[in-house]
């Protein structure tokens, strides 16, 4: 839910810029209306929207295509907070309760209606049901209840029971290999207990999470058509010249992947201090083993899309269809309780000793690549697909300080997700090492205080406005190893954490403002600011010295386009 200072900063962008251009997944505008029947049916109508999908704010008193504030902002006209909260509690079920705050500006009063999550389906009192996807609210239809029940964890599709499937639609070797990782009681089993004890046969039915594990190719094609990996070797940026479509069951095609993927895999040697060497590979197996399982664990099998693990030079790129489920977003991956969307097939993979434990699989990935000197993993999702990019390129001097000081002292995730951020960057402060740690602005600030303490940073300024530095030990063992790349010097990578929290705190940023805390030139910076808009994260607006960026808007409905199948 917006604060009344995001909203206040968004308005901002009112001259020049529609309404319907700041509105976002969880941001709507709407303007008054001076009929009160015909305003609570809106209200409601609008509430139940962004209930059933994240929640977010309502911001009552804003006509939409203008292009002014003064035309924009319509203010409302006199009201009681009181009885338009009850107006939308009474006129939705189940019910919602919503929060509702007075925003003055100059041009009017507005109002923001604070919708929260719900627990859904809601509707109104006239059985309307709506769902927000994009800057959109759509028809809750039925396919897109059943999607809402599987993200929310109310319905969990690999526990159904596929009708006609049965237990010769299993293959037997393949549940051989299930029994290697299992505890010892349940690997004496015969077959049919084993699945039984583990859930994948209910009601003496097999279910889609028992195909999925243990199918038989042939059965899997027939029962579950949209089951697929497809894997993509890149030679350049755009072509390829390897191409697996993997639809065998979830246990072969990860034995399948692990050969494909280590058939390209190098290992650097880094000499770390004295005499020991360090063997670093340029994808660990353990890493993207988690990627996958996460991909395939929580897509969407309502999508007939495969799920695409494409090898570059420089990056393993994995995309499985389904947004991210139970509000999760790239900016909290990393810190939300787990939420799985298949739940029956998580927790089959845990028994099988194929993760740890469930929902630790994100700071796996994370600390294992970090650990071997990578950057951290970049997600990106819409409500159609997440993608997660795996940096390859190794930093060899960053591999050679963890290992090392690791014997002396534990290195924890933070840690290593500070020093790695600075590795590139001029300086940290605690908003953007609250970015980079996807944690509040105080613990992220006692996260640094405790790397100084360690020796390991030293702080510039004082009270709120601190900025840390590495120490000029590790600044020199660091950097001194950094070759700018495509014209950027070594702190573009921090630049741009530091840029998009800044984005975030002030809703646009000019070209100058960029250069003034990054250091970088003017071409430089356009440069920074086209890969950004490339990747969806900001857009440009304004035009000669009133040039600028905003957060980008996410496009609804957008599809994943696979390449081109082969003739067969």
């Amino acid at each position: 839910m917006a604060t009344p200072a995001e909203v206040r900063a968004l308005l901002r962008r009112l001259d020049g810029e529609p309404a319907d251009a700041i509105e976002s997944e969880t941001l709507e505008c709407k303007p008054w209306d001076p009929d009160p029947k015909a305003l609570h049916r809106t209200l409601r109508e609008y509430v139940v929207c962004l209930a059933n999908a994240r929640g977010g704010t309502l911001v009552l008193g804003i006509r939409d295509r203008t292009r002014s504030r003064r035309d924009a902002i319509q203010g409302v006209g006199a009201h009681d907070p009181a009885a338009l909260k009850r107006a939308i509690y009474d006129g939705t079920d189940p019910h919602i309760l919503v929060d509702i705050e007075e925003l003055v500006e100059p041009e009017g009063a507005l109002l923001l209606i604070q919708v929260p999550r719900g627990i859904p389906p809601h509707t109104t009192s006239e059985g309307l049901a709506k769902i927000r996807i994009g800057k959109e609210c759509k028809p809750l239809t039925g396919r897109a209840l059943a999607q809402l029940l599987v993200s929310s964890g109310q319905r969990d599709p690999t526990a159904e029971p596929v009708p006609a499937a049965a237990l010769k639609d299993l293959e037997a070797a393949e549940i051989a290999q299930l029994r290697n990782g299992l505890a010892r009681e349940l690997a004496r089993l015969d077959d049919r207990a084993l699945l039984e004890a583990l859930g994948l046969i209910s009601s003496g039915q097999v279910t889609l999470g028992a195909l999925l594990l243990v199918g038989r190719r042939d059965s899997l094609t027939r029962f579950v058509p949209q089951h697929e990996v497809t894997f993509l070797r890149y030679r350049n940026g755009t072509r390829y010249d390897q191409r697996r479509d993997l639809r065998g069951c979830l246990l072969s095609v990860l034995r399948e992947l692990e050969q494909l993927l280590s058939a390209d895999n190098r290992l650097r040697t880094v000499q770390q201090p004295g005499f020991g060497q360090l063997e670093v590979p340029d994808l660990s197996w353990e890493v993207a083993r988690e990627a996958v399982l996460n991909a395939v664990c929580h897509r969407d099998y309502f999508q007939r899309q495969a799920v695409q693990v494409a090898r570059h030079r420089d990056r393993l790129e994995i995309i499985s269809p389904g947004g991210f489920p139970g509000g999760i977003t790239p900016e909290n991956v990393l810190r939300h309780p787990p939420v799985h969307r298949n739940e029956l097939l998580a927790r089959a993979f845990q028994a099988a000793g194929l993760v740890n434990r469930v929902g630790a699989g994100v700071d796996r990935i994370y600390e294992g690549l970090l650990r071997l000197g990578k950057e951290a993993p970049r997600y990106s999702a819409d409500e159609s697909h997440v993608r997660l990019v795996i940096p390859l390129v190794t930093q060899e001097a960053f591999a050679a300080f963890v290992a090392t000081e690791s014997r002396r002292r534990p290195l924890e995730l933070e840690d290593l997700l500070l020093l790695r951020a600075l590795v590139s960057a001029a300086t940290l402060d605690r908003w953007s090492a609250a970015t980079v740690l996807q944690l509040d602005q105080e613990q992220a600030a006692r996260r640094l205080a405790a790397l100084r303490e360690a020796g390991h940073l030293v702080a510039r300024g004082r009270g709120r406005g601190v900025r840390y530095d590495l120490s000029r030990p590790l600044s020199a063992r660091f950097r001194a190893s950094l070759a700018p790349e495509d014209g950027f010097p070594a702190g573009a990578e921090a630049t741009r954490v530091r840029l998009l929290a800044l984005l975030r705190e002030r809703g646009r940023l000019s070209n100058a403002e960029v250069r003034q805390f990054s250091g970088l030139s003017r071409t430089q910076v356009y440069g920074l600011l086209k890969e950004l808009k490339a990747a969806g994260q900001v857009r440009f607006a304004g035009k000669g010295r009133g040039a600028h960026i905003v957060p980008a808007v996410k496009k609804s409905r957008r599809r994943i386009h696979e390449p081109a199948r082969r003739s067969r």
